[in-house]
């Protein structure tokens, strides 16, 4: 017993200067600066790239498909199904690759400005290309570095069908 007493004591001399708290719970965050959080607005204007470089060498597979997270299922099977009416659509047969992101990234400019949602882009199949289709997988690529751009898939037989893709954009003017 005489050991717990030493103990004791010795305890109550280390907590001598020690003051008891009159409330049990702390504010940790009492003293803290609050900070602000800056959102950064999305420009209407697209993200352009130099794609001069994409041959069929050295194109990174991308899908044929996409849908952002936001897009709820009932919202994805109206995009594939092609049963939203159609805003515009812009055709890039016989275009080159440099010419086709050009005309691409101002149709998607002109459909931000304008609030149009859905598009159709008809690239072709390639058929007549030496290789695989050339335009397809540049529209895709170019089309994944877009932040404006929440899906794309292939279209209907009636619009194009493998040879043409919709292309469904964020709505700026809601926002």
């Amino acid at each position: 017993m005489s050991g717990k007493l030493t103990d004791e004591a010795s305890f109550s001399d280390l907590m001598g200067d020690i003051k008891r708290l009159d409330d049990s719970r702390i504010n940790v965050y009492q003293n803290q600066v609050k900070k602000k959080v800056f959102i950064k607005k999305q420009s209407i204007k697209t993200e352009s790239a130099d794609f001069s470089y994409i041959n069929h060498h050295n194109l990174v597979l991308i899908d044929d498909s996409f849908y952002h997270s936001s897009i709820l299922k009932k919202q994805q099977k109206k995009i594939r199904q092609g049963a939203m009416p159609v805003d515009d659509h812009l055709d890039l047969h016989g275009y080159n690759q440099q010419r086709a992101t050009k005309e691409l990234s101002q149709f998607i400019e002109h459909a931000l400005s304008v609030a149009f949602q859905f598009l159709i882009v008809v690239h072709g199949k390639g058929s007549r290309s030496e290789h695989q289709s050339v335009l397809k997988p540049l529209v895709h690529h170019w089309l994944a570095q877009q932040s404006m751009v929440l899906a794309w898939c292939p279209a209907q037989p009636k619009h194009g069908g493998s040879g043409a893709s919709y292309i469904y954009l964020r709505n700026v003017l809601g926002q």
